[in-house]
């Protein structure tokens, strides 16, 4: 299912596309704070050979926004007539987002992919990874409060249909719901036994 909108969207963009002076500019050009790392070092997995220099990078919105929207920020980037990214995607953990710029996850290591120092990982218009996760707390908190009350007033008297509902109604528009879904499934599936039990009782 496509994601509508999110916070949060990351992309790679080509730098033979994009204006000769980006990395001066970039604050100005899409003026939100954002992230990113230069790749040029990468390789590819079998046969070692050197991939094109691209750039890994994160934009943060004040709030949701569409992928049209983000991708056109993103471009802003690019010389006239181009295009500086293919697509974008919306990010679901900011931090994980945010290490992979220098390839410092988990799944990086694993497959053999360069790490980055962190000198390289660039930030600026007030970017600030510690701030976005503090918020991301407050804003799982207001979800869940959201998708519980959603299981009372729709009275979901089984886990299976509220998520459903929930994937139609709430992550389509915003990914970050799915996150709080994943995080907080044995609270909702206890509010829907519940409800179960209330109506069987009565």
């Amino acid at each position: 299912m496509a994601i509508n909108k999110a916070r949060y969207w990351t992309a790679v963009l080509y730098p033979e596309n994009m204006l000769d002076d980006w990395e001066e500019e970039v604050g100005d050009l899409v003026q939100l704070p954002y992230a990113y790392c230069v790749h040029d070092a990468d390789s590819t997995s079998k046969k070692q050979e050197e991939r094109k220099v691209h750039v890994h990078m994160i934009l943060v919105f004040s709030n949701t926004t569409t992928q049209n929207h983000a991708f056109n920020v993103f471009n802003q980037l690019a010389k006239p007539g181009f295009k500086a990214l293919s697509a974008c995607q919306p990010v679901i953990s900011i931090r994980g987002q945010y290490d992979y710029l220098i390839h410092d996850t988990e799944t990086a290591r694993k497959q053999g992919k360069h790490l980055y120092p962190e000198s390289d990982r660039i930030t600026g218009n007030n970017f600030d990874i510690g701030a976005y996760e503090t918020l991301g707390i407050q804003e799982k908190n207001a979800m869940c409060r959201e998708l519980c009350d959603c299981i009372i007033v729709n009275n979901f008297k089984n886990f299976s249909d509220f998520y459903i509902h929930a994937i139609v109604e709430y992550v389509e528009k915003d990914s970050n719901y799915f996150e709080v879904l994943k995080s907080y499934s044995s609270l909702f599936e206890k509010l829907t036994r519940a409800n179960y039990q209330r109506s069987y009782e009565g």
